[in-house]
């Protein structure tokens, strides 16, 4: 198949494209230029702002793709939601996938991701299904610029082909990119000779992560194997680290000793400070879509090594 990226120029398309490419599959990459990474090769660029390339028309459409990922660069919403049913249809493509997020989750915003006021006791038993309530309204600070919610609401109403969309947790991965780059909060405090590590409610706190390598994995495979019709699927890895695991397990990894000072929740400001913990069912991941790999636990430890072996660009960097 021609499988066509917007945007795709992050680590989520860097992941994915090898596997495609290994399947037999052409790809092509849409985006405005402004990133242009190495290690791309076979791949065609088109480049363009968003709107002038999937006009109607445009460079997507004359690229005929048979498959179109959306990676929602700058934001997903309900208006490229549509632009890219809009797109799909005009090309007879018979795949869409869409990379939407975990935090669509009505329990994500009980725990207070992306700044939603929390609640005192959680509404939703985990681990979090693909129809677990969803939030009835866009994250604080997101609106019109970035709300999953609408993107999926508006895709499941205009994509007349259907759509797979992937539901990632936090990603993690050795790229320099700043969704990728949570782990650094602990690479970076040795890297920077700080002991003091504030705990909170004991470093309980989970946030379901997701190895990019799984997450390139699963758009490849959602291209080709993905059900008909609207199909969200949870993409996160088999198990996973609480706060206080994986500070643990930086320590050990890089012979390194916290001097551990225990908060209250909140009161601390680290990348999984949630106030309920979040862990989604992703049995649909490895049944449906056949993902298993890779190891959590390996890929978090060469997540570790890549940071440390990168530290001195990323201090650099701040």
């Amino acid at each position: 198949m021609r499988v066509l990226f917007l945007g795709g120029t992050g680590p989520v398309g860097q992941a994915s494209l090898p596997h495609l490419l290994a399947a037999g599959h052409e790809a092509a990459v849409a985006h405005t230029g402004a990133h242009e990474p190495a290690g791309m090769p076979d791949v065609e660029h088109l480049h363009g702002e968003r709107a002038e390339l999937v006009a109607a028309g445009g460079p997507a459409e004359r690229w005929r793709p048979d498959a179109i990922v959306d990676t929602f660069a700058g934001g997903a919403t309900a208006g490229k939601a549509r632009e890219l049913a809009a797109l799909g249809d005009r090309c007879g493509a018979a795949r869409l996938v869409a990379v939407s997020s975990m935090d669509v989750y009505r329990h994500c915003a009980d725990a207070a991701v992306d700044d939603n006021p929390p609640t005192e006791l959680p509404r939703d038993p985990l681990p979090l299904r693909e129809d677990s309530p969803r939030r009835s309204g866009p994250s604080p600070g997101g609106g019109a610029r970035h709300d999953n919610v609408a993107m999926e609401d508006a895709l499941a109403g205009a994509a007349a082909a259907g759509a797979a969309v992937l539901r990632p947790g936090a990603i993690y991965g050795p790229y320099d990119h700043p969704h990728v780059l949570r782990e650094w909060y602990l690479v970076g405090k040795v890297a920077r000779c700080e002991r003091s590590l504030e705990l909170p409610h004991g470093g309980t706190q989970i946030f379901h992560r997701v190895a990019v390598e799984r997450v390139g994995r699963a758009v490849a495979a959602a291209v080709d194997r993905a059900p008909a019709g609207f199909w969200p699927c949870n993409v996160g890895d088999p198990s996973d680290f609480t706060f206080g695991g994986l500070a643990h397990l930086v320590a050990e990894r890089l012979e390194w000793e916290w001097d551990v000072e225990p908060v209250d929740w909140g009161a601390g400001d680290h990348p999984w400070n949630v106030r309920h913990p979040i862990f989604a069912d992703t049995s649909r991941l490895r049944d449906v879509l056949g993902v298993e790999e890779p190891d959590p636990l390996a890929a978090t430890l060469a997540q570790v090594d890549w940071l440390w072996a990168n530290r001195d660009s990323l201090l650099r960097a701040g």
